[in-house]
């Protein structure tokens, strides 16, 4: 069993691996060892996970303004499939939030497919991020293995990495979100003949303090069984963000397939 390391990237060749690990998870280049090499120097940050001296996954961020403020954009992170589910993501994680607080930076922002369980899992219930803007086809229909030519949907991460919220998550990300089975449910759902998680109603008007968004555990197996489904999952909950976005909501928590779900998992919605 390697021992990792989380750390800055500093050569060509470090860079040169995000490179090869960018082809592996998404099929296409988008940040090149030059690009990298310059970002590191002035303000942003490339961290990597090291498997003894192999980079397996890594952070690229920039140096960025939103609402005002100046902020750390993380543009992408990826770690190789079979170093996945060892808790790298989530340490190189903390180890930007490090940085960027030693650079006087108070928030981190980035983008994330809704859809995407073991996403929302880290970037919500663990880290507490909190999301009220959604942006349709954020990106195009960009050739990515993941995405299999469907609109590209994004949440955006507000990651308040100074704030106490923040801090208390960190320590207590295990807590069950309160009373989850009792909210009202944005959409309906049922297993179809295939045994394939469909919405059979949507509701966009509910006005409780707190509602709650099932999305399928796994769209990744969902989008390679039937492209329309996932398509039609896309497109429905694009409604069900919007509508409650307008309306002042934002996503404040994520229940994760866990037993105490029943496998399924759910976004938690609260009134700003």
């Amino acid at each position: 069993m390697p021992r990792f390391q989380i750390r800055p990237l500093r050569s060509l060749e470090e860079f040169r691996a995000c490179e090869r690990i960018q082809l592996d998870v998404w099929g296409n280049l988008a940040v090149g060892s030059e690009l990298m090499t310059v970002t590191a120097k002035y303000g942003g940050a490339v961290i990597g996970a090291l498997a003894g001296s192999k980079v397996v996954g890594f952070i690229y961020a920039f140096l960025a303004q939103r609402h005002g403020r100046l902020i750390h954009w993380s543009h992408m992170m990826a770690v190789e499939p079979r170093w996945r589910d060892r808790g790298l993501g989530f340490r190189m994680k903390l180890a930007h939030r490090k940085l960027a607080l030693g650079q006087g930076i108070k928030s981190i922002g980035w983008t994330y497919d809704p859809l995407e369980s073991r996403n929302a899992a880290l970037n919500i219930r663990r880290l507490g991020g909190t999301v009220d803007e959604y942006i349709e086809n954020c990106y195009g229909r960009f050739p990515s293995r993941i995405e299999k030519g469907l609109p590209s949907d994004r949440f955006v991460v507000d990651w308040r990495i100074g704030s106490a919220r923040v801090a208390r998550r960190l320590v207590n990300n295990q807590r069950a979100v309160a009373g989850f089975a009792s909210l009202p449910r944005a959409n309906e759902t049922r297993g179809n003949a295939q045994g394939l998680l469909e919405n059979c109603g949507l509701h966009l008007d509910l006005r409780a303090p707190r509602v709650a968004v099932e999305i399928p555990s796994n769209t990744d197996t969902l989008r390679a069984k039937d492209l329309r489904l996932a398509l039609r999952w896309r497109l429905e909950t694009r409604k069900i963000f919007e509508s409650y976005f307008e309306r002042g909501y934002r996503v404040a928590d994520f229940v994760p397939p866990h037993l105490a779900s029943g496998g399924r998992c759910f976004y938690v919605l609260a009134r700003a």
